[in-house]
C-alpha cells in the first residue's frame, strides 16, 4: 500500500483522554498490558481530546518497539495502533461473529494472505506470509486479483449452462505455484513435528484445491473462491517456509535484525514479549496499546482503506457454511483461521464420490400368466440380452431344431460369432436386467466373468485375478457403474468385416450398435465426469442398462408402451420406459443434450470427427476404452475403501486425508478429484507392471500404496500387510502384486456382487 497522507490530529473516542504534552526525556516506560481509563467522564463542554503527534523532525527508519513511526486511533476505542516501521496503518480486522466471503473468494480485511491479522499464538507463520512477490517471482500469480469476467471459461462441452472451470493458463499457473512452494517446504529437514504435521495438513488441502480447480467445472463464483483458495493455502505454506527457514534462525539467534524488516504481510499485536521480539526479528507489526501520551508518535495518519483490488461486494450466489449463514465460520475464538480454511475446503473444494450402493430392481410379480415369460435359468445360463445370439432368420433347417438343440449351439458358439440384435433403439430393445441376466443362452457375461477385449490386453495379474473369481453368481440387483462399462465399447459391428485396431479377431463380440455408443460418448463423455462429483447433476452410478440407454441417445421421453402381454409384461414394460425417461431427463433436461444425430460432427482432441471416422480410426476406441478402464478402477477403488473403512464419526479431514492415500495408487498423491484422470496422455502413468516387463521397478512406490491401502481392510493377508514397508525385490514384488491384486478382486466380488474394471495400458502410454 502507498503510505498514508499524514494528518495533524485526529479526535478520540468520548469515552478516551489523552494529554497533548510531548513524553517529558527519562519518563518511565508505559505499562503496555493495562487499558487506558479516563480520569473522569467527560463531560458536556469539555474540549474534544485530540491525538497528535509528540515527536518532530525525520523519524528513524525503524523506530522503538512501541514508538509510532506512524500512529492511529481510528474506531479502536481507548486503543493506539502504531508501528515502528511501517508509514501506513491497515484497517484493523474487527472480530465478528461471521467471517464473509467475497465475489473474488477473499475475506476482506480477514484475509490473512493478503491483510495483517491480530497475532494468534503458534501460527506466527502468518505474519511471515510474503507480501509482494519481488523477492521470488515463482509466486507472481499467487499475488494475482481474481474475477469471473477475466479468469473464468464456460466449457460448452458439459452441455450444462453456467459450469466451467478457471482458463487453463491460470490453471497451469496456479498448479505450478503450489507445486513450487510445496517442493519447498518438503525440502525442509529443521520443522518440528507439530510445524511439519501442520505443513502436510496444508498440503493436503492445496493439493485437493488444486485437483478440484483443475479437474471439476462449476459455476463462476465456485471457481473463483477455489482458485482463490489456491492461492490462499499456498501463501500460508510458503509463508510457513519462510517461518522455518528464515524468521525462526532469527528468533534464535542474539542478534538484531530490527533494520532488516521483511517484505512480509505481517500483523497487529497486542503481548508486549511478543512486540520485542518481533522488532529484533524484522517482522513488520501494528502494535496495539493503550492511549497515552507517553507513546512517541512521529506522525498521525488515518486509518488505511482496503486495498483496491480486495472486492467489497459479497459472494452471490453465497457459498453456504451452513443453513442460514453466509460463506465462513462463526468466530468464536481468537483462532478463526484454521477453522476458517477447513471450511472453506470442505465447502469450496471437497468432493465425495456417490456410494456404489447395489441398485436395487424392483420384483415384477409373475402370478399371473405371461405370453413372454421366460423359464427361470442356472446362473451359467443368464446373461445381458444385449449379448444374447440369436439364430440367423433367413435359415429355415435353423427355425426347425429344437430349443435344446439351439441353446446347445449357441452355449457351443466362440465368442467371435456372438451377435447383437436390437430394434434399434437401447430403451425397448432389451429389457432392464439384474447383474448379468437376462439371456437364454450360456454365455457369460462381462460384469460376470473374465471376457478377453479384443482391442486391449488386460495386465497379467490382473487377467489371472479376475480369471480366478470364476463365474459369479447372479444378483437379484442390478451393478452400477460410475462411468460406462468398458464392455459396451469393445464389441464390433461385424465379425465378417471386423474393425480397425481389432488385435484379436477371435475374441470380437458383435454389436451392430457400437459405432454409435463410441459416437455418442465422445459427445456426453465430459457431462458424464463432471457429474461424478456434482450432486446436482444426479451423480449416482448407473446401470448397465442406464448406460446403453446413455449411449444411444435417444433422450426424448416417451409417452406409451407397446406391449402385447398383460399384466407382470406391461409392468415390466413401464418400468423399462420410466428408466429410459430418466436418462433422457439426466441428459436432455439437465445437461440440455439433444437427442443423438448420426450426421453431427462431435469434438474429439483438436479435429471434427463423424460416425465413419470411429470405424476407421482405432487411436479413438483406444482413448475412450482407456478412460472407461481408468474412470472406473480409480473410482470403483475409492467406494469400496470408503465402504470398510470410512467411519460415520469421521470428521471431513479423516476423510481428505483417507483419500489422499488412496489417490496415490495411480499417481502422486492427492484427492479423490483424481478419479476423473487425465485427458492429456502425456500425463497418463501404468503403474502395473510386472518383472520380468521392463519398467517394473517404476511401480513399487504406487504397489506399496496399494499395500498400505489394503491393510485397512477386513482380512486383509499379513504378506499385502509386510509388502506395504518392504523394499520389494523382485520376487517379492511379483508375489505381492499378486496377492495383492487377488485380495482387492475377492474383496470387490464379495461386495458387489460382479467384477471389477481393472486399469490399462493406455494406448498413448
Amino acid at each position: 500500500p502507498s503510505p498514508t497522507a499524514e494528518v495533524e490530529s485526529v479526535p478520540l473516542p468520548e469515552r478516551v483522554t489523552a494529554s497533548s504534552s510531548p513524553t517529558p526525556e527519562g519518563q518511565s516506560p508505559v505499562n503496555h498490558s493495562l487499558l487506558a481509563s479516563p480520569s473522569r467522564p467527560i463531560r458536556p463542554g469539555d474540549p474534544i481530546p485530540v491525538l497528535k503527534k509528540n515527536r518532530f523532525g525525520t523519524p528513524p527508519d525503524v523506530c522503538g518497539p512501541w514508538e509510532g513511526k506512524v500512529a492511529t486511533i481510528g474506531s479502536l476505542n481507548g486503543f493506539l495502533v502504531t508501528s515502528p516501521t511501517r508509514e501506513y496503518i491497515p484497517r484493523y480486522p474487527r472480530e465478528v461473529e461471521v467471517i464473509q466471503t467475497y465475489e473474488d473468494g477473499f475475506w476482506g480485511e480477514h484475509e490473512y494472505s493478503r491483510h495483517p491479522q491480530l497475532y494468534v499464538e503458534e501460527m506466527t507463520h502468518l505474519a511471515c506470509i510474503p507480501a509482494t512477490p519481488e523477492q521470488d517471482e515463482m509466486l507472481f500469480d499467487l499475488f494475482h486479483p481474481l474475477h469471473a469476467s477475466r479468469d473464468w471459461t464456460e466449457d460448452r462441452d458439459i452441455a450444462v449452462h453456467g459450469l466451467g472451470l478457471i482458463k487453463r493458463e491460470m490453471r497451469k499457473s496456479l498448479g505450478e505455484c503450489a507445486a513450487y512452494v510445496i517442493a519447498r517446504f518438503e525440502a525442509i529437514s529443521a520443522a518440528d513435528a507439530s510445524t511439519s504435521r501442520y505443513g502436510s495438513f496444508l498440503i493436503m488441502l492445496l493439493r485437493q484445491a488444486v485437483d478440484r480447480m483443475n479437474y471439476l467445472p462449476s459455476v463462476a463464483t465456485r471457481s473463483i473462491a477455489v482458485a482463490a483458495h489456491v492461492q490462499r493455502l499456498a501463501l500460508e505454506l510458503e509463508g510457513l517456509t519462510t517461518y522455518l527457514q528464515v524468521v525462526l534462525p532469527r528468533i534464535e539467534s542474539s542478534e538484531d535484525f530490527s533494520h532488516s524488516v521483511l517484505d512480509v504481510v505481517g500483523g497487529f499485536i497486542r503481548e508486549g514479549a511478543v512486540t520485542q521480539t518481533w522488532h529484533r526479528v524484522g517482522i513488520p507489526y501494528w502494535v496495539l496499546q493503550p492511549v497515552s501520551s507517553e507513546v512517541a508518535v512521529w506522525r498521525v495518519v488515518q486509518e488505511d482503506a482496503l486495498p483496491f483490488w480486495l472486492s467489497t461486494r459479497p459472494c452471490n450466489p453465497p457459498i453456504l457454511h451452513r443453513a442460514g449463514t453466509f460463506v465462513g465460520v462463526s468466530n468464536l475464538t481468537g483462532n478463526w483461521v484454521s477453522s476458517m480454511v477447513v471450511s472453506i475446503s470442505k465447502h469450496a473444494t471437497g468432493s465425495h464420490l456417490a456410494r456404489l450402493n447395489l441398485a436395487a430392481v424392483p420384483e415384477v410379480p409373475t402370478s399371473e400368466s405371461s405370453s413372454s415369460k421366460r423359464a427361470r435359468f442356472e446362473a451359467k445360463d443368464i446373461i445381458t440380452k444385449h449379448l444374447t445370439m440369436r439364430p440367423a432368420d433367413p435359415v429355415l433347417a435353423a427355425s426347425k431344431k429344437s430349443r435344446r438343440q439351439r441353446r446347445r449351439q449357441e452355449g457351443d458358439a466362440p465368442a467371435g460369432d456372438l451377435a447383437i440384435v436390437g430394434s434399434g433403439s437401447a430403451g425397448t430393445s432389451h429389457r432392464s436386467q439384474p447383474s448379468g441376466q437376462s439371456g437364454s443362452t450360456g454365455i457369460q457375461h462381462p460384469s460376470r466373468s473374465l471376457v478377453l477385449s479384443p482391442f486391449v490386453e488386460l495386465p497379467a495379474v490382473w487377467a489371472e485375478a479376475l480369471r480366478a473369481a470364476g463365474t459369479i453368481p447372479p444378483s437379484p440387483n442390478s451393478a452400477l457403474y460410475f462411468f460406462p462399462p468398458p464392455f459396451l465399447l469393445d464389441t464390433v459391428v461385424s465379425a465378417a468385416t471386423g474393425s480397425a485396431g481389432c488385435a484379436h479377431p477371435d475374441r470380437a463380440r458383435v454389436d451392430s450398435k457400437v459405432n454409435r455408443y463410441l459416437h455418442n460418448l465422445l459427445r456426453i463423455r465430459q457431462f458424464c465426469r463432471t457429474r461424478l462429483f456434482d450432486l446436482s447433476l444426479n451423480n449416482r452410478p448407473l446401470t448397465i442398462t442406464e448406460w446403453r440407454a446413455a449411449l444411444w441417445g435417444d433422450y426424448l421421453p416417451q409417452g406409451s408402451v407397446r406391449t402385447s402381454g398383460t399384466g407382470a409384461d406391461a409392468r415390466r414394460a413401464k418400468r423399462r420406459r420410466d428408466e429410459r425417461n430418466e436418462i433422457g431427463l439426466l441428459f436432455h433436461k439437465v445437461a440440455h443434450m439433444d437427442s443423438y444425430d448420426e450426421t453431427a460432427l462431435v469434438k474429439f482432441e483438436n479435429r471434427q470427427v463423424d460416425i465413419h471416422t470411429i470405424a476407421n480410426d482405432p487411436a479413438i476406441r483406444a482413448t475412450l476404452l482407456w478412460e472407461a478402464h481408468e474412470v472406473n478402477f480409480r473410482a470403483e477403488l475409492i467406494a469400496l475403501d470408503t465402504l470398510l473403512v470410512h467411519k460415520v464419526d469421521w470428521m471431513e479431514i479423516h476423510r481428505w486425508e483417507r483419500e489422499m492415500l488412496v489417490s496415490g495408487v495411480w499417481g502422486p498423491p492427492s484427492s479423490a478429484a483424481t478419479v476423473t484422470a487425465a485427458i492429456d496422455p502425456s500425463l497418463r502413468v501404468f503403474c502395473w507392471y510386472t518383472p520380468p516387463q521392463e519398467h517394473w521397478d517404476t511401480c513399487r512406490e504406487r504397489l506399496r500404496t496399494f499395500a498400505r491401502v489394503l491393510t485397512r481392510w477386513p482380512d486383509c493377508p499379513e504378506d499385502v500387510i509386510q509388502a506395504s514397508r518392504s523394499e520389494l525385490h523382485e520376487d517379492d514384488f511379483r508375489e505381492a502384486q499378486r496377492r495383492a491384486v487377488s485380495f482387492y478382486v475377492q474383496t470387490f466380488v464379495s461386495q458387489y456382487s460382479r467384477l471389477p474394471i481393472p486399469p490399462i495400458l493406455s494406448a498413448g502410454a
